[in-house]
């Protein structure tokens, strides 16, 4: 890699730690791309060069961190992955920087980042429950986008609205009672 691209890379990783950072100690708000800049040294139109707009740089600054807290499960078992997966989406939905950004983003005039944001997450799920079809474990018409909401959505209501932590067993029973209502399964 050439002085300039690994100057690319550590402009990226810098503006991207700086979202992140102001993110998790003033919230959504706080990580504008001027704050960004001034924290980071990088000019705000190096900054809207590479990702466009306020909402890319957003969306791929918690892209990036999601992505590494939530690695896509392959045990084998479709039971296990949704657990797997679950548990560490709830893990990291009970942080600061997941709180303040599902706390933000309801606001209408962040539609684009949490749509954008959240059809990639839920696509990666997506590949667990398809997988599990493809072994046999799940029905061929498996509604897999009704699937992910009806383990996912209890978990945003605990976690998002009623602010409260997940307990021991809460992600296993989803779990079950999901594949129990889809395929008879029982753990």
């Amino acid at each position: 890699m050439t002085g300039l691209g690994r100057r690319g890379v550590a402009v990226r990783e810098a503006v991207l730690a700086a979202a992140l950072d102001l993110m998790n100690s003033d919230g959504l708000a706080a990580a504008s791309v001027a704050a960004i800049a001034e924290r980071t040294g990088v000019h705000p139109t190096t900054i809207y060069r590479r990702w466009g707009t306020h909402a890319e740089l957003i969306v791929d600054a918690l892209s990036q961190q999601l992505d590494a807290a939530l690695p896509l499960p392959d045990t084998g078992s479709v039971r296990s992955d949704l657990i797997e997966f679950f548990r560490s989406l709830a893990v990291y939905l009970d942080t600061p920087v997941s709180r303040s950004f599902s706390a933000a983003i309801i606001a209408p005039q962040h539609a684009e980042i949490r749509g954008r944001f959240w059809a990639t997450r839920l696509g990666r799920a997506e590949v667990l429950l398809r997988r599990g079809i493809e072994r046999g474990e799940l029905p061929g018409d498996a509604d897999v986008e009704f699937l992910l909401d009806a383990v996912g959505g209890p978990l945003l209501w605990r976690l998002t609205l009623r602010q409260e932590a997940v307990p021991a067993g809460y992600v296993e029973r989803l779990v079950d009672l999901v594949l129990a209502g889809t395929t008879g399964f029982r753990s």
